[in-house]
């Protein structure tokens, strides 16, 4: 089982951060993900692979202002 923002979630341990977000429809290019308290380089989102009881927390960039 894999924590991710706060949830836990089965199925998830042996995917790509890539296939997290791609589950997710997650823009990889608005999105900064925290594995176990360290940042993962979107360079490095296809080779890294969630195990059981990681924790992901998945950062969402939201524009706006004036």
């Amino acid at each position: 089982m894999v924590t991710v923002n706060g949830t836990k979630e089965e199925g998830k341990a042996g995917l790509s951060v890539a296939d997290l977000l791609a589950q997710r429809a997650v823009a990889v290019e608005n999105v900064v993900v925290e594995l176990n308290g360290e940042i993962i380089h979107r360079a490095e989102f296809a080779q890294t692979q969630l195990k059981d009881n990681d924790k992901v927390e998945l950062i969402s960039f939201v524009g706006g202002g004036r």
